[in-house]
């Protein structure tokens, strides 16, 4: 069984602002007893987090163990809980996709959902594809610092 999120799609925002989940996105959060219900934060590199409300709580802990006396763990704190919206799904699947949160990603019409372990990042297509692409012309230098 997968608990974590995999693969790569990318789908329509209707004028509504309302995308479906990925089907494969959707039975992992099924699976994780998160169905109804996630949590979408700003995320990093220019992206959107999406969590499940656990894995957004489990996360939460690791912000709040951080040294408070940091301003970076403040700064970064007041971003990633000022942020975050809880949205619920559809029973199609759907998940309303905040204004706020799409400006900040520069996601217009169409959106790139990517499974990233316990998390899936949402793209501006474009953003996505140049991300990629660098990514992937790294990706043997990123192995071998993953896996010392």
């Amino acid at each position: 069984m997968n608990l974590f999120f995999t693969g790569c799609y990318t789908h329509a925002i209707d004028t509504k602002n309302r995308v479906s989940i990925p089907r494969k996105i959707l039975e992992t959060l099924r699976r994780l007893g998160s169905e109804n219900e996630v949590v979408v934060t700003v995320g990093l590199d220019g992206c959107l987090f999406l969590y499940t409300s656990e894995g957004f709580s489990a996360l939460g802990s690791a912000v709040e163990g951080s040294p408070l006396g940091e301003t970076s763990t403040r700064d970064f704190a007041r971003t990633f809980y000022s942020s975050a919206e809880p949205c619920t799904l559809d029973r199609n699947g759907r998940l309303l996709l905040p204004e706020k949160l799409k400006a900040v990603a520069g996601i217009g019409e169409r959106v790139v959902f990517a499974g990233v372990g316990r998390r899936v990042e949402l793209w501006n297509p474009d953003t996505w594809g140049e991300r990629a692409d660098r990514s992937r012309g790294e990706y043997e230098q990123q192995a071998k610092e993953v896996f010392r």
